[in-house]
């Protein structure tokens, strides 16, 4: 029992004496590393800023919640029936902000390749509207999209964004985005 654990120290012995210079080697690269990381000119420094840093740790307040007007439902049920519908696209540029008009002119948006999700509203049953806040110049909504009882059309959810744009007095509502809650299903080709 002695001798086998005099071959194992021995052994254990040749393998320290054989590994101990690259385990120096590794820790000798590391320490340059660190040494470099911490000595180094940063090429990126840190953003100016302005202001003192009292003020930057002051939270932004919050904008009052306000009761949603029945002006700002109206847009989005304008929107429904006529970007998300594909019909009277004229009337959707009106309500639509530039951000929803993804850079397209009015002639291209005419065409009806828009980027806005569509939904066949000939489909559908009902629309649900859940106010998710409501601000003076801000509202999010959420819209169900109900089908007809034996539709082959799924149900579905989209997020509404509307902004109150327009100079004072002339302000108006207009969507600013409209994606869907999840993915829209796509149609396989028979093919």
């Amino acid at each position: 029992m002695a001798a086998t654990a005099y071959t194992e120290r021995r052994r254990f012995s040749r393998r320290a004496k054989r590994l101990a210079p690259w385990a120096a080697g590794l820790l000798l690269a590391a320490g340059i590393a660190a040494v470099i990381v911490e000595f180094a000119p940063n090429k990126n420094p840190p953003p100016q800023t302005l202001g003192s840093s009292a003020a930057q740790s002051r939270p932004t307040p919050k904008p009052k919640t306000v009761p949603l007007g029945k002006d700002t439902t109206a847009v989005a049920r304008e929107f429904l029936k006529t970007a998300v519908a594909r019909q009277d696209l004229a009337a959707a540029w009106k309500i639509s902000s530039p951000n929803i008009r993804g850079g397209l002119t009015l002639e291209q948006w005419m065409t009806g390749n828009i980027p806005v999700v569509p939904y066949p509203l000939k489909s559908l049953a009902v629309a649900r509207f859940k106010v998710d806040w409501s601000y003076a110049d801000q509202a999010g909504l959420e819209i169900a999209l109900l089908p007809k009882d034996g539709s082959s059309i799924k149900p579905q959810v989209f997020f509404i964004l509307l902004k109150k744009v327009g100079p004072s007095g002339k302000k108006h509502w207009v969507v600013d985005s409209w994606v869907p809650h999840s993915a829209p299903i796509v149609p396989v080709s028979g093919n």
